[in-house]
């Protein structure tokens, strides 16, 4: 049970940091790119590898963000059980 809650958490970090970052700053940059600079479909293109770098780099790090709560509120859960 305990591993099941980990994985939960982990990909709740995950989706919830990645769709942070999507909505909040990668589409609008992205439409402004598109809009004011973006010269050619090369560009655009550019632009959308790296904007799902971004996003992968974003899932690691919400994952991360996530195992690391899941750590913590078990720590806390543990200590509470061992006091008398």
């Amino acid at each position: 049970m305990k591993i099941l809650i980990r994985l939960l958490c982990i990909l709740a970090g995950a989706f919830a940091l990645s769709f942070l970052v999507a909505k909040v700053v990668l589409v609008p940059i992205g439409q402004w790119y598109e809009m004011n600079r973006a010269q050619s479909e090369s560009d655009l293109s550019q632009a959308f590898v790296i904007a799902l770098a971004v996003q992968a780099l974003c899932v690691i790090a919400g994952g991360w963000l996530g195992d690391r709560a899941f750590r913590k509120w078990r720590h806390k859960q543990l200590s509470r059980q061992q006091r008398p």
